[in-house]
């Protein structure tokens, strides 16, 4: 692989991206999980990586008292388990037209914490980036809920790449 300046001029291949052999792209099935898809398979291709598609479903929390405060805690509500069956077939739905192009590509479901999750399964696989994407919330929003996103920049160990909301 050459890298390519501004300029237009090759340079010799980059060490770092030779190196890069697992990308891991967590989806969330919203509007921008197609872009995100298409940039994580457009740097996998570029750098002959495999390319793991991970959609992780939160598990249900309720609201229950503790203190003066109402905080959100895990707690365990009555109800049906999800089918990860479902999850993966709409993650094998983006995964099979890369693998038609010669991608190598993997999928993963599971139900967990967003953060932890894709910080764990980066770390499983052996992945040497993440690929994420912005959903262009405002700055209110992100100080009382946070994002996934945020959270992972700031504890990952890895190379974390984020797909805008308004890629073109």
């Amino acid at each position: 692989m050459n890298r390519v300046h501004l300029t237009g001029k090759a340079t010799a291949p980059v060490p770092c991206c030779n190196r890069m052999k697992t990308l891991l792209a967590a989806i969330d099935f919203s509007p921008i999980s197609t872009k995100v898809v298409t940039g994580a398979a457009e740097l996998s291709s570029v750098m002959n990586a495999k390319l793991l598609l991970l959609n992780v479903l939160e598990p249900a929390a309720a609201y229950v008292p503790v203190g003066a405060a109402m905080d959100v805690i895990t707690a365990p509500v009555p109800m049906e388990p999800p089918d990860l069956n479902l999850i993966k077939e709409r993650l094998e739905q983006y995964a099979l037209p890369l693998r038609s192009k010669g991608l190598h590509v993997e999928t993963i479901a599971a139900v967990a914490l967003p953060v932890d999750e894709i910080l764990e399964q980066a770390k499983t696989t052996g992945a040497s980036m993440i690929v994420l994407g912005s959903h262009g919330h405002g700055a209110a929003y992100h100080l009382f809920s946070g994002s996934v996103v945020t959270s992972v920049l700031h504890k990952a160990r890895i190379p974390v790449t984020i797909i805008p909301v308004h890629a073109d």
